[in-house]
């Protein structure tokens, strides 16, 4: 299990140690109790589960099984990724206590970008590649880019890079030119809720992994539960004042609670 903020590089991490083990079959990403249940059928080499604690029910009982009944030279491997760690997943409700205790004997901690400023002279250079060729990094850009607090992570650094890259396409792209294309999008993105959304947003968003169908629900559960518990915390748990104030349904709001983690002692008026 990889554990790390979204953007830190853990479905890179998951092919590199695929690749890395040299076993037979396919990398398999696993969205549902059906595709996981396709991908066995299929001998796949390895499952991969992006954001698990944000499946569905069935597809995390269906692991818990294969994982208990099936020892590990009879079945495939799997690597499933997750922004929370195990214990913090049992505790909001959104995994297994017997699933979380078997996946936390093997999570592994993937660390954000600020944490790994040795790593991004090498990773512009990958990248400057990557980009064909467009523009040369000068040597300050790794030093400044050092210096940086990168929310978004590997990827908003990419796509800085990338701007970077096209706008001095065959010159040489500097720190300094680096430093005003980042003051300009987080200036103007700064501007509204729309902006700091649009900021958080590209580093939820993985392109590389083939796992489809889980942003849109992580998007979503990130949204509505900093909202969920400030309409709780104003009509003091009260779930029908909550969900009228809301617009939405009592019992929507029960079960977007439920498969939230969120609990509330109070739900009558």
């Amino acid at each position: 299990m990889l554990c790390g903020e979204a953007g830190s590089g853990r479905t890179r991490a998951a092919r590199y140690l695929w690749v890395q083990s040299a076993r037979p079959g396919r990398f398999v990403p696993v969205i549902d109790r059906l595709s996981f249940e396709e991908a066995l059928a299929d001998q796949a080499g390895c499952l991969f589960i992006g954001e698990i604690g944000l499946v569905e029910p069935g597809l995390q009982a269906s692991l818990l099984l294969l994982l208990c009944n099936k020892p590990a030279n009879e079945r495939p491997v799997v690597i499933c990724t997750s922004t929370w760690a195990p214990a913090r997943l049992v505790q909001d409700r959104r995994m297994d206590e017997a699933l979380a205790t078997l996946l936390s004997r093997h999570c592994v901690t993937v660390p954000a970008m600020r944490e790994r400023h040795d790593d991004i002279g090498a990773l512009c250079a990958v990248w400057a590649e990557q980009n064909g060729g467009e523009a040369v990094f000068h040597p300050d850009c790794a030093a400044w880019l050092a210096q940086q607090d990168w929310p978004g992570n590997f990827r908003q650094i990419r796509q800085l890079l990338s701007h970077a890259a096209q706008s001095r396409a065959g010159g040489v792209v500097t720190a300094a030119r680096l430093a005003a294309l980042h003051r300009v999008d987080t200036t103007a993105d700064a501007a509204s809720f729309q902006g700091l959304l649009a900021r958080y947003l590209p580093s939820m968003l993985d392109l590389e992994s083939d796992v489809q169908g889980s942003l849109h629900a992580r998007v979503l559960a990130e949204v509505e539960r900093p909202l969920f518990r400030l309409v709780l915390r104003a009509t003091e748990g009260n779930q029908i004042r909550a969900a009228a104030l809301l617009g939405i349904n009592r019992n929507t709001l029960r079960k977007r609670l439920q498969l939230l983690g969120i609990e509330t002692g109070r739900t009558r008026s």
